[in-house]
């Protein structure tokens, strides 16, 4: 099986972790060999949780080849190329509606934000007054049990056939989704910036959130985002959230 999956099968994507390949009608994302097996054992658990809520998702299968995960093949486009290529207008509206559904999901049996975030800042290599600030952040804003996907952006949701899925809910947790707000702008704000001021003028509409308590999130998403990435856009980022913070 290994060898006809080699030999026939369609790359479709591709990502930082994983290359994702069509064949025989299911899609697969493939890890490299020295990828974590615990990782992928992981990300099934996480999926097959979210599959139990009223939400467009994915479903995932046991997959017959090495370090893989099989799962429900979209023959679709993300809502990048709708508005990029498609010239779609109402992405982001489309983008915040479907965050708003996920934000309706409480009390799901994931793993909770905030001791994650604490952990996460210290261990990421910034000074010691960027993490006081950023933990004084974490605790300063109210716990809750909302479920948040926190890798939400234009590449994680789908669109085929008239319909929306999402996708890459591996570090999806219960917190306050003031936080998965802030962390869409973070990824926005990188790589679509025009975008991310958009997004956070209609997130600032809902008025579900005081403007300061907003601020402290995306200082420590922003933060969080280093991690990850140290581009210069995310380090600029920091750096202004966090003159602005002092001053308040």
């Amino acid at each position: 099986m290994k060898q006809a999956f080699e030999q026939e099968r369609v790359l479709v994507g591709q990502g930082k972790m994983a290359k994702v390949y069509y064949w025989n009608g299911f899609a697969y994302k493939c890890f490299d060999n020295d990828y974590p097996k615990d990782w992928i054992t992981y990300e099934i658990k996480i999926q097959n949780v979210i599959n139990q809520l009223k939400l467009p998702t994915v479903k995932y299968y046991t997959s017959d080849i090495p370090q893989s995960i099989k799962m429900d093949y979209i023959n679709g486009i993300t809502i990048a190329d709708r508005v990029m290529k498609e010239k779609y207008k109402n992405g982001l509206e489309d983008l915040l509606s479907i965050q708003l559904m996920i934000h309706e999901n409480v009390g799901v049996e994931l793993p909770r934000l905030k001791p994650y975030l604490l952990e996460k800042i210290n261990q990421i290599d910034v000074g010691q007054a960027n993490k006081e600030l950023a933990i004084q952040c974490v605790m300063e804003i109210e716990e809750k049990e909302v479920l948040c996907h926190l890798d939400y952006h234009y590449l994680n949701l789908m669109y085929a056939e008239n319909e929306y899925v999402i996708i890459d809910w591996i570090n999806a947790k219960l917190g306050n989704p003031i936080f998965d707000f802030a962390r869409t702008y973070v990824i926005l704000y990188q790589h679509a910036n025009r975008a991310s001021k958009k997004y956070l003028t209609l997130v600032k509409k809902l008025k579900m959130f005081d403007p300061l308590e907003l601020q402290k999130a995306i200082y420590v998403m922003a933060l969080h985002r280093l991690s990850e990435d140290c581009s210069d856009k995310v380090k600029q980022l920091i750096d202004v959230t966090y003159e602005s913070l002092l001053e308040m």
